[in-house]
């Protein structure tokens, strides 16, 4: 049985302990690159499958291990799991990342495809969508527009990236339009974004971010009908921090659950009969049952709630899991407590069979 990804946490951080005053030694004698990487990369790999990092030693003197999510989601909450459990002693010589942090200064340069981009080649005109909690950008940069379309999007993240950091890129931002002239209004300069971003947060009183798995987005679902529906199709409304999770699962895709579970990691759902709960208690009873199971495996790192949904039939509760074995008993005897007759566990993973509690 694989192991789970809570002990290959554990068991990384164990190594890193062990092996990082030679590799603080190496980035002092500055080892040749490829050589690093590929020290740090074997005992990262420990933990994860595969994960994108940087390293580098800040200006204060500290060393810095960087991961970075790429953008993902379902990453970012794994890599976020990971960095709560690093031992505080390594925190006096070390800083931990869970995504790129933001380092670019006014006058930062960024050489790429052949273009040198700084600060002074792009205009920012913002404009917020409160309802989202987003900010949506129009981009003039003449530098970028000689770029082809895929490269001017690589080039302009990358560089946003050192100037807000790579959390607010991906928490924060909206829609991206590259324009072909300068618009009327004030337009911002990127080196003062970030702190546009952290005024707009204030003021409109957005969540600040802290737990990736605690901010929340509303959907609503047409329901099926028909005879035969299956595992999620009754569901109505609800609510969830991963919607590339859901959009992954309905349409019939698996990459996000097969990527997270090379890890260790299962993303899945409880599931549990509502047809005999009263209409108007529905969404209390689900949260009572949530509120059971995140009070024992939270505090424990098993597992975090990513959501909830309501159907017509069952009602869902949403979970990342990260010690599998443990989650199913602590599940199965705090349901066992209700008189279900249908209740069971799926994963996010199309066609594949439930597991059914007896």
């Amino acid at each position: 049985m694989q192991d789970s990804f809570k002990n290959r946490v554990v068991k990384f951080w164990n190594s890193f302990s062990e092996e990082e005053h030679q590799i603080r030694e190496m980035m002092d004698n500055k080892v040749e690159g490829e050589t690093l990487l590929n020290f740090v990369d074997s005992i990262l790999q420990i933990a994860f499958n595969k994960v994108y990092f940087e390293m580098g030693v800040n200006p204060e003197g500290k060393y810095e291990l960087i991961l970075t999510p790429e953008g993902d989601r379902t990453r970012l909450m794994q890599i976020h799991y990971w960095l709560q459990y690093a031992p505080e002693y390594l925190w006096k010589k070390w800083n931990f990342y869970s995504t790129k942090p933001a380092h670019g200064k006014k006058g930062y340069a960024l050489k790429m495809f052949g273009t040198e981009l700084s600060d002074e080649d792009i205009l920012i005109y913002p404009q917020t969508d409160n309802d989202k909690s987003k900010i949506n950008i129009k981009v003039y940069s003449p530098a970028l527009m000689e770029l082809d379309e895929s490269k001017r999007y690589s080039m302009f993240f990358i560089y946003l990236d050192q100037f807000i950091g790579e959390l607010y890129t991906m928490e924060y931002i909206g829609f991206i339009d590259f324009i072909g002239e300068e618009q009327k209004g004030k337009p911002i300069n990127i080196a003062e974004f970030k702190s546009f971003i952290d005024d707009t947060i204030k003021t409109c009183s957005w969540s600040k971010f802290e737990n990736p798995c605690e901010i929340y987005s509303g959907y609503r679902m047409e329901v099926n009908n028909k005879e035969g529906w299956k595992l999620r199709e009754d569901i109505f409304s609800g609510y969830t921090s991963c919607m590339p999770l859901l959009n992954d699962f309905y349409n019939g895709k698996s990459h996000c659950f097969d990527e997270a579970e090379k890890n260790g990691v299962i993303f899945g759902f409880l599931f549990f009969e509502n047809i005999n709960v009263p209409r108007e208690n529905v969404v209390n009873f689900r949260g009572d049952i949530e509120d059971k199971i995140t009070a024992v495996v939270g505090p424990f790192g098993i597992a975090n709630c990513l959501g909830g949904a309501t159907g017509f039939h069952f009602s869902y509760i949403d979970f990342i899991v990260y010690d599998f074995e443990a989650f199913l008993l602590t599940v199965k005897e705090i349901i066992s407590g209700y008189n279900f007759e249908e209740t069971g566990f799926s994963y996010f993973k199309a066609d594949t069979d439930p597991i059914i509690f007896t």
